[in-house]
């Protein structure tokens, strides 16, 4: 059913996922006093996997009636959470060498992969806890 704890959990960590598409992650002060933004989009694998697990986390939603394929696919957008997180701090390091920076500072976006995977984890939660209350009750029977 929608209404169930881990459908918010789902949906909040694909709001997650596709606000990664527009939100800076890293903002670069420049010799000159500009500002360069470090957006997603600018690596495109984590980029990808990112769209890809907030996809995920919405078919997810509507897998109700089978949780143990849910629960599944929820330990999946889990591990492809944390490749991002890798993704994201490699590809923030890269681009602090390639730029001749004089301050850095990471911005609320480069939180968004830390809240999925949260997220993600707290749905994992719920759908055991479904499952776990399904088969008590089919043991009292």
């Amino acid at each position: 059913m929608i209404q169930r704890i881990q459908s918010v959990w789902l949906a909040l960590a694909a709001v997650c996922g596709f606000a990664m598409a527009k939100v800076p992650l890293f903002a670069a002060t420049l010799p000159d006093g500009t500002v360069r933004h470090f957006l997603a989009t600018e690596s495109l694998l984590s980029f990808a996997l990112a769209v890809g697990i907030a996809v995920l986390a919405t078919v997810t939603i509507f897998l109700f009636k089978n949780r143990k394929t849910q629960l599944q696919l929820v330990w999946i957008g889990i591990l492809l959470s944390a490749v991002v997180i890798g993704l994201q701090v490699y590809s923030v390091e890269g681009f602090k060498t390639s730029t001749n920076m004089t301050q850095g500072t990471y911005q609320w976006g480069g939180l968004l992969p830390i809240a999925m995977l949260i997220f993600l984890i707290l749905a994992a939660r719920g759908i055991r806890k479904d499952e776990k209350l399904i088969k008590s009750l089919d043991r009292l029977r």
